[in-house]
């Protein structure tokens, strides 16, 4: 599966933290995808939540993304 070099940091850094916050077309694309998904919003944070889905830890261990 193809990401660009945005989606690709946000898998990454998502790895790496566990949960990703903020949102843009990037992240909505790998929400549509299955790679990505909602945790929801804080209370005292503007941007939402997200975290890997199965799928998503999964591409990434197998080393099924790459970059474009």
């Amino acid at each position: 599966m193809d990401l660009n070099k945005e989606q690709m940091a946000i898998m990454s850094h998502t790895d790496r933290n566990r949960v990703y916050c903020g949102n843009s077309p990037d992240m909505q694309e790998l929400v549509k995808i299955g790679l990505m998904e909602s945790l929801g919003r804080k209370s005292f944070v503007p941007d939402e939540y997200f975290r890997l889905t199965g799928k998503g830890r999964s591409a990434l261990s197998k080393g099924r993304l790459t970059n474009v």
